[in-house]
């Protein structure tokens, strides 16, 4: 099944998102979202042993996402609910050095935030006024092939030359990363969106009526874990 989709060159790019975290992270609006591994050192033996039941669980992650991405998109008033309830995870934790606090979202990972429960309100009244919407559907076509080398997960230009060379022959409308391998977090933090100066930005895309298909590549690439996302109408 190939891709034969239409549109105008201005047209893509008013659509597009580029939401790698690294370029976010410009002026501190928020912490990098390290993978799992970071911080099993942080966990104590039962700790660790419900974290890597979680993941074993959660099988393959892109179809475990994309699944959880449609539940969204099909039954958003039940995850507004979860979101709301998923706020009793956030927490003030002191910034070292400082007496200032910071909100950090901590449940099996210690995730910064920028403003916290206002975002998570935001989101959770953005899914109860929305519609039910069509399923998400996979299309390998749309898929960024994973690195060979772990800096290229940091290198802003990585992502944005693999979506140069889809778009020799396909769609793309938008396009992000994600660093979290554990897929009810990965997209919980993508609903919510809390992350800077693009917060909500991905959000959007994920709950666009137009879009229709999406590409998801995810794996280890050295010691640390990223996954694509490409996403067409």
């Amino acid at each position: 099944m190939g891709c034969k989709f239409g549109g105008d060159k201005k047209e893509e790019e008013k659509n597009e998102i580029n939401t790698d975290l690294d370029e976010q992270n410009n002026g501190n609006p928020s912490e990098e979202i390290h993978n799992l591994d970071y911080y099993m050192k942080k966990f104590d033996s039962d700790e660790k042993e419900k974290i890597n039941k979680m993941v074993a669980e959660a099988g393959d992650y892109s179809q475990k996402i994309l699944d959880i991405f449609n539940e969204i998109r099909q039954t958003p008033n039940d995850y507004a609910n979860y979101i709301e309830d998923s706020m009793d995870y956030i927490v003030e934790t002191p910034v070292k050095n400082t007496t200032r606090t910071s909100k950090v979202f901590k449940k099996y990972l210690k995730i910064k935030l920028k403003i916290g429960e206002p975002a998570f309100r935001n989101a959770a009244k953005i899914l109860k006024n929305l519609e039910p919407l069509p399923a998400l559907k996979f299309k390998q076509e749309l898929c960024v092939p994973l690195p060979s080398s772990e800096y290229d997960i940091g290198n802003t230009h990585y992502l944005k030359n693999e979506i140069v060379k889809l778009r020799t022959n396909r769609r793309v409308d938008a396009y992000f990363k994600d660093t979290i391998n554990i897929p009810e977090l990965s997209a919980l933090m993508l609903i919510v969106d809390d992350i800077g100066s693009n917060s909500g930005k991905r959000r959007d895309v994920i709950l666009r009526r137009d879009i229709q298909y999406v590409g998801i590549s995810a794996g280890m690439v050295g010691n640390s874990f990223v996954a694509y996302f490409a996403f067409s109408r």
